[in-house]
């Protein structure tokens, strides 16, 4: 139970929390960009003419090949790219023991970074991913698809005002379009990072359902504990989480799914309610932990 000194050390820690984030936050020219071009279909052809450039010259040095999407899919460059996406495989493989046997599901597989480097590792097994940016699957049906058929894209059109600002499904009411007890493996990179919590509930909830007995999941995001909070408070972490936000802190006040921190606790008791094991948690670099070699909280997730 609180006494009042709690609550208001509490309320002077949150109050102080906000000022000193406050004091770092900078307007850059994303936020620019996103505040004058809200529909973001829009800002996802801006992104491509933009590095059209770069996708010509890549084409012209051959510093790209033809399962590695378009400059204005990614966020980071060519190599950056591959090098990301063989180091999550490797996670994976180590923290779910992931076989080549395996049916894999990829929960927000955006362009198809983890996909890449999957293709030559489920030689036996198969590879399902979903999102929400109908470009990016689009583009991964018409090329990562037609290398392998057992590697299936598809578009799920639930609403963010960051990715999918023509939605019309919620997150929270969204039901995988997959059976039951389906996969072996269940991945999510940095999807609960730009969800609200309600939406993350559900998915908790739809990754136990078409998850088999005994299978993994693995998960990253960033979490927000005692750690992490003192670490935002005394300005050390790398994001500043600035603005309180339906129970989490965010980036940004007008898109806050650009980045949200969420409670710990709150994933702590949904994955419990929904008979998932929380084997462990990899907590990454974000909040000042030296020596870290990730930047998010990596969760090793297993269905009893």
């Amino acid at each position: 139970m609180f006494t009042k000194g709690k609550v208001a050390d509490s309320a002077g820690s949150l109050l102080a929390l906000q000022c000193r984030s406050a004091s770092i936050v900078q307007v850059t020219p994303k936020k620019i960009a996103k505040r004058l071009l809200q529909n973001s279909s829009v800002r996802n052809t801006v992104r491509m003419c933009v590095y059209f450039p770069v996708d010509v010259y890549e084409s012209v040095t051959r510093k790209n090949h033809s399962l590695i999407p378009p400059r204005g899919m990614r966020f980071n460059d060519t190599s950056t790219y591959i090098s990301a996406g063989k180091k999550g495989l490797a996670e994976i493989i180590d923290a779910c023991s992931l076989q080549p046997h395996h049916r894999v599901l990829d929960v927000g597989c955006g362009s198809g970074s983890v996909a890449l480097p999957l293709l030559s590792y489920l030689q036996q097994g198969s590879y399902d991913g979903f999102d929400i940016v109908p470009s990016w699957v689009l583009w991964c049906q018409k090329h990562i698809t037609a290398a392998n058929p057992r590697f299936r894209f598809e578009f799920v059109d639930v609403y963010s005002k960051h990715y999918n600002s023509s939605g019309t499904i919620t997150s929270e009411t969204l039901k995988f379009p997959y059976d039951n007890d389906s996969f072996d493996c269940v991945m999510l990179m940095s999807i609960f990072t730009h969800m609200r919590l309600a939406g993350i509930h559900n998915y908790i909830n739809e990754i136990a359902r078409v998850m088999k007995p005994g299978g993994h999941a693995f998960i990253t995001t960033f979490l927000l504990n005692e750690e992490s909070r003192k670490s935002i408070v005394d300005g050390k972490s790398s994001l500043a989480f600035p603005y309180p936000f339906e129970g989490c802190l965010t980036l940004d006040e007008v898109f806050p799914e650009t980045a949200i921190a969420v409670p710990q606790n709150h994933i702590t008791d949904w994955l419990a309610q929904a008979g998932l094991q929380l084997e462990h948690v990899n907590y990454g670099s974000w909040a000042d932990r030296p020596g870290r070699q990730n930047l998010h909280d990596n969760l090793i997730i297993k269905k009893r």
